[in-house]
């Protein structure tokens, strides 16, 4: 996928450290999807929903209920779910396309995804971008994940900016910035490139990007790729400490501020006890060989001709 750069150069040099954009062969990613592979899974109108299928205009979300109508699902449960007609009507607008996670649907973007999470251990959520000359979907932004997008087909210029959030991840402290704030923080343009199909474009989690179809229509799928992170450590370590009783204790009275200091202390110290014993950091290790999806493949067995 990252050829002809070398893993070991990958790694060296710019994984979690800097944008990289690799020239690919038009036939590169020929096999992950196609525009019919799209309309194919499009026509399964029974997955999708107002959540798992968006439209945006010019950096604004359109209202669900523009676009979509009332259904029931597979789960028996009512959701909006869109209407071919209407999202027609706004991609002749200029509207662009964003469907979540589907990686779910598509078999080739599955694969890929696979690919990515037994390489680097992390979890990859792909959404598909459709998009349409001159309009641009997002303004300037940064992920809280690492992005691997690859360009299926048209042309899309993408602006990679100097400024990077420092390790975002997906909390409010990172959501709501607001967008005067991200236009001040992205800086000056570092690098332009102009996407064709079977190009790959490298973003490490945090970097400033915007992009606008250049072509009539383009079409790309983001790796959303998300590693762990020193946090779920914390969240591993609270399961061990629910066994230790120190942990289980109310905290001393109000106003006795002597007594709480001493048992924070004692917390603290545990914590650490905990945190350094041999089972902690094995169960540690076993965390992180296990952080991905499952992404089972059936098999089912060919049945056989009955013999007269």
């Amino acid at each position: 996928m990252i050829a002809p750069v070398a893993p070991d150069e990958f790694y060296a040099t710019y994984f979690g450290q800097k944008p990289l954009f690799i020239k690919g062969t038009k036939d590169k990613f020929a096999a992950v999807l196609n525009w019919t592979g799209l309309n194919d899974i499009l026509n399964l109108s029974g997955i999708w929903s107002a959540h798992s299928l968006g439209l945006f205009l010019d950096g604004e979300k359109i209202p669900p209920q523009q676009y979509c109508m009332p259904a029931i699902n597979r789960d028996g449960h009512q959701v909006l779910q869109p209407a071919p007609d209407r999202v027609a009507e706004f991609v002749r607008r200029g509207a662009a396309i964003v469907c979540n996670e589907v990686d779910n649907v598509a078999p080739g973007i599955n694969a890929v995804a696979g690919v990515i999470e037994r390489e680097l251990v992390g979890k990859v959520q792909s959404n598909l971008y459709c998009t349409w000359a001159a309009r641009q979907a997002f303004k300037s932004h940064f992920d809280v994940h690492d992005v691997f997008a690859l360009h299926l087909e048209g042309t899309k210029a993408w602006n990679v900016y100097q400024g990077r959030a420092e390790y975002p991840i997906n909390h409010p402290a990172f959501q709501h910035l607001g967008q005067a704030h991200h236009d001040r923080a992205r800086g000056a343009l570092a690098i332009e490139v102009t996407m064709e199909s079977g190009d790959l474009l490298y973003l490490p989690r945090g970097q400033y990007h915007d992009a606008l179809a250049s072509s009539d229509a383009s079409v790309h799928v983001t790796m959303s790729t998300t590693m762990p992170i020193g946090l779920e450590l914390i969240s591993l370590l609270y399961e061990a400490a629910i066994g230790d009783p120190l942990f289980r204790q109310n905290l001393p009275r109000a106003s006795d501020d002597a007594a709480l200091a001493a048992y924070v202390g004692k917390v603290v110290d545990r914590l650490a006890q905990i945190g350094k014993s041999p089972e902690a950091l094995k169960g540690f290790a076993a965390f992180r060989r296990s952080y991905r999806y499952p992404r089972g493949v059936f098999a089912l067995p060919a049945r056989e001709p009955r013999k007269n």
